[in-house]
């Protein structure tokens, strides 16, 4: 069922929404990103909860308030650990009188249920498009806001890049759609610069910057940069490369010990902080949270290595170009995109895989329908036959209920993340098409070979420790780097240490290496080799592209003996972990047999 759209004529001069409200029940397309959306359910008569996806937003919003730059000091901040403390205080704001205005964490709003009334309340979900991204390691919380916001006086669901249609949670099908007409918008332009090296290209930026304090575009001096680059790691060795010091940057990203580890010494900042002459931001600041500057221009930093930084142009880039507030800015409605492109070929083209997608998908529906009609006899066997379904991507068995459910989002990211990393990215005329059709002004694609530096911490001989840090980091970015088979060679340990034991485990025993040892000839934990297996193999093997018979069964043969799995590895094998189809392919000139990897069958969790 499509949604139907409507247009809200807005009346305003000076770019923000002059409502008394904002539109019921509905999703509401604001647009434009800093129009004052989210201020009008802050700031009016009406009860409201706004869920937002970043704590870095609600610490924004309650820190201008502190700081007497905006009118919302009524506004109840809930994030972070629901202890008793956050409990006894929410319990104190409920009772007091007048209109409540509550911000929370898209985790919080099934919780905060059991403490009020949500019939009494309007509810606004803010950056809504968020559901979407963020559904792959957030599945819980964005479940809990889909499952409760009907409950509530009113909802909307607000952002200024919303969902495609094609990608949207089956449960806003037919809430109707608000589009917001302005006389007038600023024109965002962006400046296309692709690269062989983009972390290089953006430390030249940067040295340019340190050198002569500023750099000049039109006769207008920039003497700030804000870099968004959704990756921790790939900052700090950008910090390290260009010498940079605490008192040239501010980090803003999510505030965890791994985090913390991550940038040895470097402190983590908070959008609300004082400026410097670099700013880092991850997704963590992308959306909804207010920047202030009167010279910083905007850097998108995207690398193909590193699918987490590869920008999506419908979103993130709008988001990221509405994060400076101060109108006088000349810069703040220019990026910079610096980017590389994919080097291999698609082997599945976006609509093939949206067809198997969706043949899937209908077959896991029609599964579910067939056990939850039938009698109880016909349940007790089907549930038998059914159970190897039960972790599957599409479709899962809720015991309390007796019944299995099917989950749309999953499947849709994965099409959404394939258009993004495989698509978008594999060409800079794909990159530049991506912008046309958002209707973004963008400058021809400028084309630059970078020196081949190698980004990288200066210092003294790794010891053990350092390269296991290092070693865990990049295969929990799942960067592909020539600097993880340099790490094995010269600590075989790192192997058995990372896939066997585990950070905690290592961290445990102060990655002395003896005890290492010892620890993994007394493990004997088998009961899950294959999940085992999935998480070393899915490293190498990637969706959408063709792996060779021989390399798959080479593969499979040294992961088999890395985790003590008495089998001979087929190529075969890899049916039991992907969806799999056979093919072939010329590679120097020869024919290759192989398999094309349609998608992960996700069955171990």
């Amino acid at each position: 069922m499509k949604n139907q759209a409507n247009t809200l004529k807005i009346n305003s001069t000076d770019g923000y929404l002059h409502l008394e409200d904002l539109p019921h029940n509905c999703i509401f397309n604001k647009v434009i990103t800093g129009c004052g959306g989210t201020t009008i359910a802050i700031t009016n008569s009406e009860n409201y909860v706004i869920a937002v996806p970043t704590k870095e937003l609600i610490v924004n919003k309650i820190g201008k308030a502190e700081a007497g730059e905006s009118d919302n000091k009524n506004l109840f901040g809930l994030f972070g650990s629901f202890d008793n403390t956050l409990k006894s205080k929410l319990k104190k704001y409920l009772k007091k009188d007048g209109v409540k205005k509550i911000i929370c964490t898209y985790d919080k709003l099934a919780k905060l249920a059991e403490y009020l009334n949500p019939a009494d309340f309007r509810l606004l979900v803010d950056e809504y498009h968020c559901l979407l991204k963020a559904y792959s390691y957030r599945d819980t919380a964005i479940d809990g806001v889909l499952d409760s916001f009907k409950q509530y006086k009113s909802f909307c669901f607000m952002s200024a890049t919303p969902i495609q249609a094609e990608f949207s949670p089956s449960c806003l099908n037919g809430v109707p759609v608000i589009v917001a007409d302005w006389s007038y918008t600023d024109t965002l332009i962006v400046s296309l610069e692709k690269t062989n090296h983009p972390y290089q290209k953006a430390s030249n930026y940067i040295k340019a910057y340190k050198r002569d304090g500023y750099i000049e575009i039109n006769g207008k001096k920039s003497y700030e940069a804000f870099f968004f680059i959704n990756s921790v790691t790939d900052i700090k060795a950008i910090l390290d490369h260009c010498d940079l010091t605490n008192n040239e940057v501010r980090i803003i990203c999510a505030d965890t010990e791994s985090n913390r580890s991550k940038l040895e010494g470097f402190e983590i900042s908070n959008s609300i902080s004082d400026n410097k002459m670099f700013t880092f931001i991850t997704c963590k600041g992308f959306e909804g949270v207010d920047y202030f500057s009167d010279t910083a221009m905007s850097f998108v930093v995207s690398s193909t290595s590193n699918p987490h930084t590869l920008a999506a142009i419908d979103t993130d880039i709008p988001q990221i170009a509405g994060r400076i507030r101060t109108k006088t800015n000349p810069f703040r409605n220019l990026i910079v995109h610096i980017f590389n492109t994919q080097l291999d070929t698609l082997s599945l083209s976006y609509e093939e895989m949206k067809e198997r997608t969706e043949k899937e998908l209908e077959a896991a529906k029609e599964t579910a329908n067939m056990f939850n009609t039938a009698p109880d006899i016909v349940k007790d066997h089907l549930r038998d036959k059914l159970k190897d379904k039960v972790n599957d991507m599409y479709i899962s068995y809720d015991k309390k209920n007796d019944a299995y459910k099917v989950n749309d989002i999953l499947p849709k990211l994965e099409l959404y993340n394939y258009q993004v990393n495989k698509v978008i990215y594999s060409s800079g005329l794909q990159i530049a098409k991506g912008y046309d059709s958002n209707g973004i002004l963008h400058t021809s694609v400028n084309w630059e070979l970078v020196d081949n530096e190698i980004i990288r911490k200066k210092g003294m001989k790794l010891t053990f420790e350092e390269a296991y840090k290092e070693y865990s980091q990049l295969k929990e970015s799942l960067v592909v780097s020539p600097k993880i088979e340099e790490l094995e060679k010269q600590f075989p340990l790192l192997i058995p240490a990372y896939h066997k034991l585990g950070d905690e485990a290592v961290k445990r025993l102060k990655y002395v290496q003896k005890a290492i040892k010892n620890e993994l000839l007394v493990t004997n934990d088998y009961k899950s080799l294959d999940n085992k297996i999935f998480k070393i193999i899915k490293e190498d093997i990637h969706i959408g592209e063709f792996i060779p018979a021989k390399k798959a069964k080479e593969l499979l043969k040294k992961t088999y003996e890395l985790v003590g799995k008495k089998e001979t590895a087929k190529a075969t094998d890899l049916d039991k972990w992907f969806e799999i189809d056979a093919a072939s392919k010329r590679i120097d000139g020869k024919k290759v047999a192989g398999y094309i990897i349609v998608r992960s069958k996700i069955i171990f969790k």
